[in-house]
């Protein structure tokens, strides 16, 4: 279940956080942008009915 969060293609980091730490942190930030938008078409089509 931990490679399916976790990124192992060979990347530079600008801040040395750990490459876990940083994958996760990016998956983290698409969920929460990617459910924001689903939360927003969900109460737009609410207000339309």
């Amino acid at each position: 279940m931990h490679r399916d969060f976790v990124s192992w293609e060979p990347r530079e980091f600008k801040f040395k956080i750990g490459k876990t730490l940083a994958s996760s942190l990016s998956g983290f930030v698409a969920g929460v942008i990617f459910a924001s938008i689903i939360w927003g078409v969900a109460l737009f089509l609410l207000s339309i009915f």
